[in-house]
């Protein structure tokens, strides 16, 4: 078999992945769903969470993509009030107008996480960033698909 027949043989590859990140974070893009793929695979710092999201925003401008999934469940931490008012005050508000449509971020989380209450704040008047929690991966796809 010559090699180009080897390439024709495999299936096509519908999404990239990134390697895990110094903050414990996998991101993958899924051009066929028009959604970014964040998982947090451990525990991590206020200063980690801010540069993940710092990085999934990057990761979602250079794919032109504003819908993402944004993976909790491996993360059971209380998230500072820092980070909370970080997020709402500057991180959301910087999505505005950053992509073809509203941004629409999915939080999926483990149902001991669905317990805690979320204290991040964002203004509808400060952001058109649209934000909701699922404990269900297919609920979260659908959503995002709604746009």
């Amino acid at each position: 078999m010559s090699d180009l027949s080897c390439e024709l043989a495999r299936p096509p590859l519908f999404f990239t992945v990134q390697p895990m990140l110094a903050s414990g974070l996998t991101l993958a893009h899924r051009p066929d769903l028009g959604v970014l793929i964040a998982r947090w695979q451990r525990e991590v710092t206020p200063a980690e969470l801010q540069s993940g999201y710092l990085a999934i925003r990057a990761a979602a401008d250079a794919a032109g993509c504003g819908q993402w999934l944004l993976d909790l469940r491996r993360r059971e931490d209380v998230i500072e009030p820092a980070v909370n008012a970080w997020f709402g005050r500057e991180f959301a508000p910087s999505l505005r107008g950053r992509y073809e449509r509203a941004a629409r971020l999915a939080f999926l989380v483990s149902p001991r996480r669905a317990q805690q209450p979320v204290t991040a704040m964002v203004s509808a008047a400060d952001t058109d960033c649209q934000l909701a929690t699922f404990m269900d991966e297919a609920e979260a796809y659908r959503w995002l698909a709604l746009c």
